[in-house]
């Protein structure tokens, strides 16, 4: 967890930093971009009971995103690019203990969402660093094991991401990427979840 926490504020520090350059001069760009990843792995931060199911890694996740770059700065051999990306993504089931109304329940959770970002490339023709940070509406769901089921959506939750990118040519690139994304999984619970996605994708640029 400390880790990830470094591991954000990084790509926190990135984004004011480039962001702050690229606000000194800067040319319309306007490229667009498509892309979609497999999560390799998903990690949460739920809690799992003595002896109860627990599988709080999911491998059945993944997004599709699209961004529209804003400007392009050059910046010593680099170029600074600021875009705004749209993501839809899909967290798959993971097995572990919910915070109810009526207490600590196993099940399997699961959620998706949709978020927007300011997003931030570092780069050049050839291989990219990207950080991002915006917002994200989520709707999670969990059935119990024994019995019944509940579901809660969660609007305007704090979100973002560092990934890296190695362009193929002029168009496509593979993409390698970590997303934090938060999620409320019981209506009668006000405790959040963090999804952490880290999947390997391709993206293409018109």
């Amino acid at each position: 967890m400390l880790n990830l926490k470094r591991t954000l504020t990084a790509g926190l520090s990135l984004i004011a930093s480039v962001s702050a350059l690229a606000l000194s001069g800067s040319a319309f760009a306007g490229d667009t971009s498509i892309g979609g990843a497999w999560a390799v792995r998903t990690n949460s931060d739920l809690g799992c009971v003595a002896n109860a199911p627990c599988e709080r890694a999911s491998k059945t996740s993944g997004k599709i995103y699209g961004d529209y770059s804003l400007s392009v700065t050059p910046y010593n051999g680099f170029s600074i690019t600021q875009s705004v990306e749209g993501m839809l993504y899909q967290v798959g089931a993971s097995k572990a203990s919910f915070n109810t109304g009526s207490g600590v329940k196993s099940g399997n959770g699961k959620s998706n969402g949709a978020g927007i970002f300011y997003k931030v490339d570092l780069g050049t023709d050839d291989f990219g660093v990207t950080a991002k940070l915006g917002t994200s509406y989520a709707r999670g769901s969990v059935d119990f094991i024994g019995g019944g089921s509940e579901s809660e959506k969660a609007w305007f939750m704090p979100a973002g991401g560092i990934g890296f990118r190695v362009n193929l040519n002029k168009n496509w690139a593979l993409t390698a990427d970590w997303d934090r994304l938060p999620v409320k999984y019981s209506n009668t619970s006000n405790s959040k979840s963090k999804n952490d996605m880290y999947s390997l994708g391709v993206a293409y640029k018109f």
